[in-house]
C-alpha cells in the first residue's frame, strides 16, 4: 500500500519540531568538588561561569573564593551563542515563511493543512487509521519543505503544528564540553614554602607548581548535544595572588620556580615582597591564595564565542619575619 503513494510520506503522530533545549541544558555548576561535593565552578550568567560563596573548607585546594574577591570579567550574552537548529548537522533558520523546521523529519512542517487533503480511503489514510488510529475527522496532514522551499513531504498531526523551542545553543554545549575538562586550582609553588621563614624586605618567589593541562590548559574536549557538536579550548588567562598582607599580585604566566642560584634576587614575572612581618596575624601566618581565572574559546555549529571561568583558588600559609628577630 505504502508503494502506492507518489507523495514522499513522513508519518508522526506528534508534533515536535525541534529538539527541547531543557532538557539538553547542562546543570548551573559545571565543576564539583569531589571531596566536599561543593559548586567551585557555577553558571553566573549566560555563557559564563563564576565561582560564588564561601562555605568550602579553607583547606580545600579547590575552594571558592572569598565573598567579593575578584571573579574576572563577565560573559556578555552573546557567548552563549544563539539558539540554532540542524540541517545534517550544518545550522538552517529555525523558521522560515514556509514553517518551523521538525529536527527528525529535516524540513519545515507549515502551520497550514495541505490543501487538497488526500481523499478518505486513500492509501494514506489507511496507513495513518493503521497506525495511529486516526483519520480525517482527527487531524490533517501537513506539508513539509526543505532549505530551499520546495515541498518534500507530507505530515499527519493531530494538531496544529506549533514552534516548538530550539536545539540547545552552542555556547550551552561548549559548557557540556568544560564539564569533561576536569579543571583544577594551581598546585602554589612559593618561597619561602610551608615551614620555612622568610625576611620582611626579600622578594618572594610565586609560581604554578607541576603545570599540566587541567591546571594551567590549554586543554580541549568535543561535547556533542542533540546533534549540536561543540569544541572548546580553554586556558589560564591569569593567576590573581592574594598575599595576606593586603597586596594583589596578577600574573599572566605560571610564573618561574625558585632555585638557589637566584639568591636574593625578584622573580622575573611574578612574585612579591613583603614590608611587614606575619607576627600580627593568626598563627603568626599570612595566607597566600591563588585564584586562576580561565578563558574558554568554543567552536561550533557555525558559531564561536568565549566562557571566563572564575573560582579555582588554592592556598598556603606563609611565615615572615623581620631579619633582626631572626638574627637574635
Amino acid at each position: 500500500m505504502r508503494g502506492t503513494v507518489t507523495t514522499a510520506l513522513v508519518v508522526l503522530a506528534a508534533t515536535v519540531l525541534c529538539a527541547d533545549a531543557a532538557s539538553a541544558d547542562p546543570a548551573s555548576c559545571t565543576l564539583v568538588n569531589p571531596t566536599t561535593g561543593t559548586c567551585v565552578v557555577e553558571a553566573v550568567g549566560p555563557g559564563s561561569v563564576g565561582g560564588v560563596g564561601n562555605d568550602a573548607p579553607a583547606s580545600d585546594p579547590t575552594r571558592r573564593p572569598e565573598a567579593g574577591a575578584d571573579r574576572g570579567s563577565a560573559a556578555a550574552p552573546d557567548e552563549v551563542g544563539t539558539p540554532v537548529c540542524l540541517n545534517a548537522g550544518q545550522p538552517v533558520p529555525c523558521s522560515t515563511d514556509k514553517g518551523f523546521w521538525r529536527q527528525d523529519v529535516g524540513c519545515y512542517i507549515s502551520a497550514t493543512p495541505a490543501n487538497p487533503q488526500p481523499a478518505e480511503g486513500t492509501a494514506m489514510w489507511e496507513h495513518f487509521e493503521r497506525e495511529f488510529n486516526s483519520g480525517p475527522d482527527t487531524g490533517a496532514v501537513y506539508p513539509c519543505f526543505d532549505v530551499a522551499g520546495v515541498q518534500v513531504s507530507l505530515v499527519y498531526s493531530p494538531n496544529p503544528p506549533e514552534a516548538g523551542p530550539p536545539l540547545p545553543s552552542p555556547g550551552e554545549v561548549a559548557r557540556q564540553a568544560v564539564a569533561q575538562m576536569d579543571l583544577q586550582a594551581i598546585r602554589i609553588g612559593i618561597t619561602p614554602g610551608p615551614g620555612e621563614v622568610g625576611i620582611v624586605g626579600l622578594p618572594t618567589w610565586l609560581w604554578a607548581d607541576g603545570v599540566d593541562a587541567t591546571t594551567f590548559g590549554p586543554v580541549t574536549r568535543t561535547a556533542t548535544v542533540r546533534g549540536v557538536s561543540v569544541t572548546a579550548t580553554a586556558r589560564v588567562r591569569e593567576v590573581v595572588w592574594d598575599m595576606g598582607d593586603g597586596a594583589v599580585v596578577r600574573c599572566a604566566s605560571a610564573g618561574t620556580p625558585y632555585e638557589a642560584r637566584f639568591g636574593k634576587n625578584g622573580s622575573p614575572d611574578c612574585g612579591h615582597t613583603y614590608t611587614q612581618d606575619s607576627g600580627d596575624q593568626p598563627d603568626g601566618t599570612f595566607t597566600v591564595s591563588a585564584t586562576s581565572h580561565w578563558v574558554v574559546e568554543w567552536e561550533g555549529a557555525g558559531q564561536q564565542g568565549t566562557i571566563t571561568l572564575d573560582g579555582l583558588t588554592s592556598e598556603v600559609a606563609v611565615t615572615i619575619g623581620e631579619a633582626q628577630v631572626l638574627v637574635s
